[in-house]
């Protein structure tokens, strides 16, 4: 059976994330109309090497091929309004990450999504790794009991030069942040998909390498509703293994990295083993656990094929804009945190963060 096709259109096609997306938009549900960008030579390339029409200004764009579908791969500071606009003018809409610059903005675009009643997804890609989801599965599960401790460290090693590929990176006007609306997006969007949004945040922001106006390495101490525990240290600054996530339980753990995942289970759960062992000094033992998962990309064409789903047969969005905004509260709140020099608990107030940001933008003019 045919599959039905989708109308795309790109706004920002002269990024050179497209090329990480390149496979996905050669998908058989994908007719890719036309793309946009400021940068007319490079755009007109792109379009040419895409077979499609090209576009300086995006809304002539929307406004002329209609499309189904907009992928939006321009700077943060301009996801909200193009998102908005493209909502508005009738389309679903796939951001990269991260959504948006502050909460506000992300708010705003949701508002547009209901209003409109259109998609709004965000390209949380590690959301689709398998050993992600396997681990997923424990803790929906409760194999590991009540969660008492998380641990996330994550290395993101980035040189100078890679900071100066474009004016708008690690800067507030630009991105709102460094490594936070960065590169560690996705692993606050793992942490948050896996245990879902901490309810306070204490944090510090440091710049502890690079010559650039933000962070390039976060420490901040986590606390879910449930009384779990946690931490994270994520940096461009440092070189290590690129993600270490563990999660202890009353029954067990779990520890997660690229393409790995490995469990152990105790021979009786914490709670018992502190009302009933005997001997004072004696410890549960602890087995491993076997853990299987199924086969996934994990990459860009698991998010589009997701969004297709959605699209066609009304299924539920992994990776939704409900989602791209919680990572980005908790972004906001560990520099609110951290400038601030007190906890946050979460709501986030929102005026509160646009007037620190306002005030970041103001001393780096």
């Amino acid at each position: 059976m045919r599959q039905p096709r989708l109308r795309y259109a790109v706004i920002g096609a002269g990024a050179g994330i497209l090329n990480a997306h390149r496979p996905a938009l050669a998908l058989p549900e994908v007719d890719l109309a036309a793309v946009a960008d400021v940068n007319a030579s490079v755009g007109r390339q792109r379009a040419e090497e895409l077979g499609c029409a090209f576009y300086g200004d995006y809304r002539q764009m929307l406004a002329e091929t209609g499309p189904d579908v907009v992928v939006i791969f321009t700077p943060p500071f301009l996801h909200a309004s193009m998102a908005i606009d493209s909502l508005r003018a009738g389309s679903h809409v796939l951001i990269e990450k991260p959504m948006a610059v502050q909460v506000s903005e992300a708010d705003a675009m949701l508002d547009a999504a209901r209003q409109n009643q259109r998609l709004l997804g965000v390209f949380f890609q590690h959301r689709f790794r398998p050993e992600v989801n396997a681990a997923r599965q424990l803790l929906q599960q409760q194999v590991l009991g009540q969660i008492q401790r998380v641990e996330l460290i994550a290395t993101w090693p980035r040189p100078d030069s890679y900071f100066k590929l474009a004016s708008w990176r690690a800067t507030w006007w630009g991105e709102g942040g460094g490594i936070l609306t960065n590169q560690a997006s996705h692993n606050l969007d793992v942490l948050c998909y896996l245990l879902g949004q901490p309810t306070r945040v204490v944090a510090w922001t440091r710049r502890l390498l690079h010559a650039i106006e933000t962070e390039d390495t976060v420490q901040a101490m986590l606390e879910w509703s449930d009384g779990a525990l946690g931490m994270l240290h994520i940096s461009t600054a440092e070189a290590d293994r690129p993600e270490r996530l563990k999660i202890v339980g009353t029954h067990g753990s779990l520890e997660l990295g690229p393409g790995e995942l490995t469990a152990q289970i105790l021979d009786v759960d914490m709670r018992d083993y502190q009302v009933h062992c005997s001997d004072p000094y004696e410890s549960p033992r602890a087995r491993p656990y076997e853990v299987t998962w199924e086969e996934s990309t994990g990459d860009h064409v698991a998010v589009y094929r997701d969004f297709h789903q959605a699209l066609l047969n009304g299924t539920d969005l992994r990776s939704d804009g409900i989602h791209g905004l919680e990572e980005l509260e908790l972004a906001n709140a560990i520099n609110y945190s951290s400038y601030n020099h007190r906890e946050v608990l979460f709501p986030l107030d929102q005026l509160d963060y646009a007037t620190l940001l306002e005030s970041l933008r103001q001393q780096n003019n």
